[in-house]
């Protein structure tokens, strides 16, 4: 396009006339002047709508009557717009205008469902009485939100959609090309605006024509500006003010004036403006975080409980919380692994119970009350082989678990290949896959020894309490010969038996609490 250089304008072609002439002598259709003429109509159009002092189509000029009117809007949603945009989180504002709109029974309801409450339910009341009492909070709160609520919350983040996206818009950046001396927020002074080229600012009234036609109709706008006065502690805009520019959006919308712009400038008849309406609702994702920020609250909850438990076992078992009985198979060792993204050793703490136990109370305890009364009782060989081959099958588990401890050190044949694969995993996705592979295959022998041994403990458990059982009848079934025994046992064997039982049974909730929280 050919511009006056003086003003910087489109320069009027001679040619013009002489085009228009031809193209009414020999009615021609050719792409070109088809397109001449639906712009002259355009341009018609466009000199019939209240707006026409936006634009001068003769010369390609936006006009100060245009920028005096965005001017005027800009200062009555400066204050607006400048709460907005500092609004650290966009997410907050979707709870705002759904807690603003909740019945008192709901926001109580909401106040027990917080983390802090919860745990302090958790001080007096078993888990089971606090998910029940849970359950029955979010009926109520869900109950509360019938139809009318639902539509009031919607057509409030509606409005607030609307709003944002409109005071989103850089009206400062578009009225600086009318007025270079503007300065942002400013008011104290009416700017004198200049006619410009209308190709400066056809970007911004692109944007303008989205956000302005994006507004929908039928909003409710009360309920989402006492909010926003709630939020500030001051009225930013009334909703008077709003719907009063609202309206003359609106009258420019129906108009078209913009759309006729922006089709002149860019010399596209058939520029459609991009319309967005949203569709996006913020109930169900509200209902769906509380429900999540709930069940977070008591897996925290059954999390610190079980680890109370486990240390309560510990403490009864072994005399202390600390077990170190493996040096590899370690949790400190998953840092390392989750640095790099990668699948976590998970059984370290089980695993070293499991040989603490066998160390220090199977081979001890277990093998001397087994030796009295197993080797030496007088009983069918049939019944006692379980408790002997329970017993050899525990001291023989514990001395794999050695060997694959071992085997995970830097040295061994396995904690070699992840140590040698580490630093390739950046630039190599098949040293990623075995990493895992051996992770996840360690991780599977470990839970195996656990399984196994826990087993064997039940099994062995079971044939232990009959063996007291025996014991303390009239007439013993399984051994005869029980005060001959009494003489090779330095404690009383009913309840060196008994204390052994018991020891037993706890290793086993110590099993079961351990892996339902890693399972979990």
């Amino acid at each position: 396009m050919d511009y006056n250089k003086k003003d910087n304008v489109p320069a009027k072609k001679n040619s013009g006339f002489f085009q228009n002439l031809l193209d009414t002598l020999f009615n021609s259709h050719s792409p070109e002047a088809e397109k001449r003429r639906r712009l002259k109509g355009i341009a018609k159009d466009f000199s019939k709508t209240k707006y026409h002092g936006f634009y001068k189509a003769q010369t390609g000029e936006m006009l100060p009557q245009f920028a005096k009117l965005f001017y005027d809007i800009y200062k009555l949603v400066f204050s607006a717009q400048n709460f907005l945009r500092g609004m650290p989180n966009k997410n907050a504002i979707k709870a705002k205008i759904i807690n603003y709109s909740l019945s008192e029974r709901q926001l109580a309801v909401l106040d027990h469902l917080t983390e802090p409450k919860i745990l302090e339910m958790a001080q007096k009341l078993p888990v089971s009485s606090i998910k029940t009492q849970i359950e029955s909070d979010l009926d109520i709160l869900g109950a509360d939100f019938d139809s009318e609520r639902v539509t009031k919350i919607e057509n409030c983040y509606k409005a607030y959609k609307a709003f944002n996206d409109f005071c989103s818009f850089d009206f400062y950046f578009m009225l600086r090309k009318f007025s270079s001396g503007l300065q942002e927020g400013n008011f104290s002074n009416i700017p004198n605006f200049d006619k410009i080229n209308a190709e400066y600012i056809v970007e911004e009234l692109q944007d303008l024509i989205t956000i302005i036609y994006s507004i929908p109709d039928g909003i409710a706008w009360d309920t989402f500006f006492e909010l926003l006065k709630d939020m500030k502690g001051t009225e930013l805009i009334s909703s008077g003010t709003w719907r009063k520019i609202n309206q003359r959006l609106k009258s420019i919308q129906s108009s078209h004036a913009l759309e006729y712009i922006v089709r002149l400038i860019l010399q596209k008849p058939d520029y459609i403006p991009t319309v967005s309406h949203s569709n996006e609702t913020i109930l169900d994702v509200y209902i769906d975080k509380v429900h999540e920020e709930v069940d977070k609250a008591i897996a925290k909850i059954e999390t610190e409980q079980k680890a109370s438990k486990t240390n309560d076992f510990c403490m009864k078992i072994f005399g202390k919380t600390q077990i170190d009985q493996l040096s590899n198979y370690v949790y400190s060792f998953n840092s390392i692994l989750e640095k790099k993204e990668l699948n976590t050793y998970l059984y370290c703490d089980a695993l070293n119970y499991l040989k603490e136990f066998i160390v220090n109370f199977i081979k001890t305890d277990v093998r001397e009350y087994t030796d009295i009364v197993v080797i030496r009782g007088q009983w069918d060989a049939t019944l006692s082989a379980p408790i002997s081959n329970g017993y050899q099958e525990l001291i023989s588990i514990c001395d794999e678990i050695t060997a694959f401890d071992l085997s995970l050190a830097e040295e061994g044949a396995v904690g070699m290949k992840i140590k040698t694969l580490l630093p390739k995993i950046a630039h190599d996705p098949g040293a990623e896959n075995i990493v895992n592979r051996l992770i996840n295959d360690s991780n599977e022998q470990a839970k195996g020894y656990l399984v196994t041994c826990t087993q064997d403990l039940i099994s062995m458990g079971k044939l232990f309490k009959q063996i007291i059982e025996d014991e303390q009848k009239q007439k013993h079934l399984l051994i005869q010969n029980w005060k001959e025994l009494e003489h090779y046992s330095e404690k009383p064997l009913l309840k060196f038996g008994v204390d052994i039982y018991k020891k037993l049974y706890m290793f086993v909730q110590l099993m079961q609490n351990t892996l339902s929280t890693i399972n979990k």
